[in-house]
C-alpha cells in the first residue's frame, strides 16, 4: 500500500523507519476505503510522519489521544515556520495529523482520554424525553431537534419540577411567544409542549389531563395554497444536471426520485442499494413514522439511478447516494435539499421556495392534473390523512371555476 504512493526507496525507507511507519500501511488502505485520492493520502502521509516524529521528541505518549497533542502540534508548526510556510500549508498538515488520530482510534491502537467536562448540556428531563420519545413513538433525530430548543426555553422559564406546572403559566409562556412568530413556528412550538407533557403525565411526574390545558393556534384548514412549480420549470430543473461527470448522474437520479415519486429528502437520503427491487420494479421508502412503503420505481427513475451507480464509488456503504469529496459518506437530507437548491437556481426558476419539497409538492400537483383520484395521490405521497392531500385539490384552477358560485352583482347584470 505505502509503495503506491511514495516514488522513492529513500522516501519509503525513511516512513517505514519513522514512528508511525507500523501503521502507514494500514492508514493508507484506510483512506482510499473513504474515497481519498491519491494526491491527499501523500500529503497525509507526510503529516502523519511528521506528526509521529514530533510526537517521539516531544516525548508526547503516543498511546494517549487527548486533543491536547494536536493543538500543541499546530502551535509547534507555527512556530518552527511563521511565515516561511503559508497557512493553507499548516492547516493541511494538521488536517492530515487529525485524519491520523482518527484512523489510530478506529483501529483501536490509541486510547481515547475522557473528555474534562462530558456533561450534557441539555437538561435531564429533555434528555430522558428525547430517550423516551425514541423508545416508545420511534420518533426520528429530526423532529426531536425542531423540538429542542423549545423545551430547553420551557425548562429553563418555569423549572425542572414538572409536579409544580400549572394550565396558567403553560397557557402564558405559549401566547407570549406565538405573538413573536410565525403560524408555522407557532405550531411547533405547541405540538412540542404537548408532546413533552404527554411524555411528563405517563411517567408520573405532573397531573394528568395538563396537556390539554395547551391552547390550539388557529388556523383555517386549507386556507394557504399550496406551492409548486409548473411541469415545464420541472423539467428545466432535472435537465440541468451535467450528465457527462458522476456528480450530474447523481444529482439528476436524486431530483428525479424527488419529482417524480414525490420522496422527501430524508427518503432519499436514506435509500439504501436494498431497497432497490428492481425485478418487482419497487423502491422501499420508510418515512417519517417508519413504516416501509413499497413505491412503483418507473422506467425514467429506474434508469437515472442505472446509470448512477455505474460510477458511484465502489465502498462498503449501503446508501444508494454518496458523497462527492472525501471522506466519501452517504448524502444528508441537508444535501438533498442542496441539490435541489442549486438545481433550481441553474435552471434560472423564479421559485416561491427552495429545496427538496417544492419539487414533492410539484409531483402531487401533476399526479391530480393528470387525473388520479386523491386517495391514490395520498398513498404515493405515504400521507396519514386524506385531508393533507386534499391541500394539493386546489391547485387545479380549471376545474375550480367550473364549480365556483358567481358574485351576486354579476348575477344582476345577465
Amino acid at each position: 500500500m505505502l509503495t503506491a504512493h511514495l516514488s522513492t526507496s529513500q522516501a519509503l525507507e525513511r516512513y517505514r523507519c519513522g514512528p508511525a511507519g507500523p501503521y502507514l500501511d494500514e492508514f493508507v488502505e484506510w483512506l482510499e476505503k473513504r474515497g481519498y485520492r491519491a494526491r491527499t493520502i501523500r500529503r497525509y502521509l507526510l503529516s502523519a510522519h511528521r506528526f509521529a516524529l514530533w510526537r517521539q521528541n516531544a516525548d508526547v505518549d503516543f498511546q494517549a489521544n487527548d486533543g491536547t497533542a494536536l493543538e500543541a502540534f499546530g502551535v509547534y508548526l507555527h512556530q518552527q515556520h511563521g511565515l516561511e510556510s503559508s497557512s493553507i500549508h499548516l492547516a493541511q498538515t494538521c488536517i492530515g495529523a487529525r485524519r491520523f488520530m482518527v484512523f489510530l482510534e478506529a483501529t483501536n491502537r490509541v486510547v481515547l482520554s475522557p473528555p474534562t467536562s462530558p456533561v450534557s448540556t441539555e437538561p435531564k428531563l429533555l434528555v430522558e424525553f428525547r430517550h423516551w420519545m425514541r423508545t416508545q413513538r420511534g420518533t426520528t433525530e429530526a423532529t426531536l431537534n425542531n423540538y429542542r430548543l423549545t423545551l430547553i426555553d420551557l425548562i429553563h422559564t418555569l423549572g425542572e419540577q414538572p409536579d409544580q406546572y400549572e394550565a396558567k403559566t403553560l397557557r402564558n409562556f405559549i401566547l407570549e411567544r406565538a405573538n413573536r412568530w410565525g403560524i408555522a413556528r407557532a405550531k411547533t412550538m405547541v405540538t412540542a409542549i404537548r408532546m413533552f407533557l404527554r411524555f411528563l403525565i405517563a411517567t408520573g411526574r405532573c397531573a394528568p389531563g395538563l396537556d390539554h390545558a395547551i391552547p390550539t393556534i388557529a388556523q383555517w384548514r386549507l386556507a394557504a395554497l399550496p406551492k409548486y412549480l409548473s411541469e415545464e420549470a420541472v423539467e428545466r430543473v432535472i435537465a440541468s444536471c451535467d450528465l457527462t461527470t458522476s456528480h450530474g448522474l447523481r444529482d439528476r437520479a436524486v431530483l428525479l426520485l424527488l419529482a417524480r415519486l414525490g420522496l422527501r429528502a430524508g427518503d432519499v437520503a436514506a435509500l439504501k442499494l436494498s431497497d432497490l427491487n428492481w425485478q418487482a420494479a419497487t423502491v422501499t421508502v420508510s418515512g417519517k413514522s417508519r413504516r416501509q412503503n413499497r413505491l412503483p420505481l418507473c422506467q425514467e427513475v429506474g434508469d437515472a439511478i442505472l446509470g448512477y451507480l455505474d460510477y458511484r464509488p465502489v465502498m462498503d456503504n449501503d446508501h444508494v447516494f454518496l458523497t462527492i469529496t472525501a471522506p466519501i459518506k452517504g448524502l444528508s437530507y441537508q444535501a438533498v435539499g442542496r441539490i435541489a437548491t442549486q438545481a433550481i437556481q441553474r435552471a434560472g426558476i423564479e421559485a416561491p421556495v427552495h429545496g427538496s419539497h417544492i419539487l414533492r409538492y410539484s409531483a402531487a400537483t401533476q399526479m391530480l392534473r393528470r387525473g388520479l383520484p386523491l386517495p391514490a395521490v395520498g398513498v404515493v405521497l405515504r400521507h396519514a390523512s386524506l385531508e393533507t392531500t386534499a391541500t394539493y385539490a386546489k391547485v387545479d384552477f380549471q376545474l375550480l371555476q367550473q364549480v365556483v358560485r358567481p358574485w351576486p352583482e354579476e348575477i344582476a347584470t345577465c
